[in-house]
């Protein structure tokens, strides 16, 4: 098949912003259950979310499978459907469809008891039988054997795909997923509005000193466990050894509580609260020098893309699928996991290096449809 031929449909529990063409949006009812089942789960499963990060049991789902969209579908993917979107029952009616479906891993809700990171925890090896999360074990363990029998029924019907290597090595080492084919494909990015601008015009709207050294940290949550804004904290105490108050600002974007942030970096802050906009997302990665990701759980970052796409190079760790994103000392620094000072000596060498910032091959738009059209036996249409 040619790919000028591929039509793409899809659907959606929420509209995320301005509504797109091209996206079916569900009506109140499945939103209305979604909220149900969010207030099931908050009243049954009481756990410590800022340990733990999130933990989703579908009790709830809504059925899409006889949706025009889907009935006209040749192949299906499945993304991020939690939080009252679908439960067993959802998936179960589509992989009776017959249709060809890929499941796309955002996360490791898929090869575990319920939890979306499981952070320190290997119980996902063996099926989550003590689980740390809950004093009572049936919750995840439970889950869990639904989850293999629901994969076992339907093996063949579907297979995976996830956005990193450390994330499909995973799933080998999971007792839902070590039998399943799970494919390498970074997620698509394409905007118009991430690429190498002019520095001097980000600073002048943002009203920050052209002549600063400027750190940039950004995430949907500031303050999730996920994100690591402890050991950005850390790291700016360190990095008060090496410049004065009046020599660096730092870029703060994202939902969260500012003041542990205002506490810990004595430096100024210019916080732009949770943006929307892409125009101005990609300001506050065109007006830093480095754009730093502390997170300690995280699979292909996409503030990462953005970034590198922006020419501004990236400090992270060595954890997850951050360090497959980024050339160490070419495009940014890799910092030894969980080691704040060496995270601060990044950004450093950043600030004090002029590099050359390229994004690898394989997460360029253009390599990333060729590898959906190599899955799907698609011919690429531009050669």
């Amino acid at each position: 098949m040619n790919s000028s031929l591929v039509q793409s449909n899809c659907i959606s529990l929420f509209e995320d912003g301005e509504a797109y063409e091209g996206i079916t949006y569900l009506s109140q009812i499945p939103r209305l259950k979604a909220f149900i089942n969010n207030w099931i789960e908050r009243k049954i499963h009481k756990y410590d979310s800022s340990k733990f990060g999130l933990y989703t049991y579908g009790y709830l789902g809504t059925d899409v499978s006889r949706m025009k969209v889907i009935q006209d579908a040749d192949v299906i993917y499945i993304h991020w459907v939690q939080l009252g979107f679908f439960n067993n029952r959802s998936f179960e009616k589509l992989f009776e469809t017959d249709k060809k479906i890929f499941i796309v891993l955002h996360d490791m809700w898929f090869m575990t008891g319920g939890c979306h990171y499981a952070v320190d925890c290997e119980q996902f090896i063996d099926g989550c039988l003590n689980c740390p999360i809950f004093k009572d074990k049936s919750i995840a363990s439970s889950q869990h054997r639904k989850k293999e029998k629901l994969i076992s029924k339907y093996k063949g019907r579907f297979e995976f795909i996830t956005p990193s290597l450390w994330l499909k090595n995973l799933g080998g080492k999971s007792s839902l997923l070590k039998d399943s084919i799970i494919h390498f494909i970074p997620n698509y990015f394409e905007s118009p509005n991430f690429k190498p601008s002019s520095q001097s015009q980000a600073r002048s709207i943002l009203s920050i000193d052209p002549k600063k050294l400027v750190v940039c940290f950004g995430a949907v949550n500031i303050s999730s466990v996920y994100k690591g804004w402890m050991f950005i904290n850390e790291a700016f105490k360190y990095l008060k050894n090496s410049y004065s108050y009046d020599e660096l600002e730092v870029v703060i974007f994202g939902n969260g509580d500012l003041s542990e942030f205002e506490k810990a970096i004595d430096f100024k802050i210019h916080y732009l609260g949770y943006l929307e906009d892409e125009k101005e997302i990609s300001l506050a990665y065109k007006c830093a020098d480095v754009f730093v990701i502390p997170s300690i759980l995280d699979n292909q970052p996409t503030t990462i893309v953005e970034s590198l796409h922006c020419g501004i190079p990236v400090v992270g760790f060595d954890l997850c699928g951050i360090p497959e994103m980024i050339e160490h000392k070419k495009t940014g620094y890799i910092a030894e996991a969980y080691n704040s000072v060496d995270l601060a000596d990044g950004i450093k060498f950043c600030l004090e290096n002029k590099l050359q910032v390229t994004l690898k091959e394989e997460y360029k738009s253009e390599n990333v449809l060729k590898s959906h059209f190599k899955l799907l036996n698609i011919r690429d249409s531009n050669g």
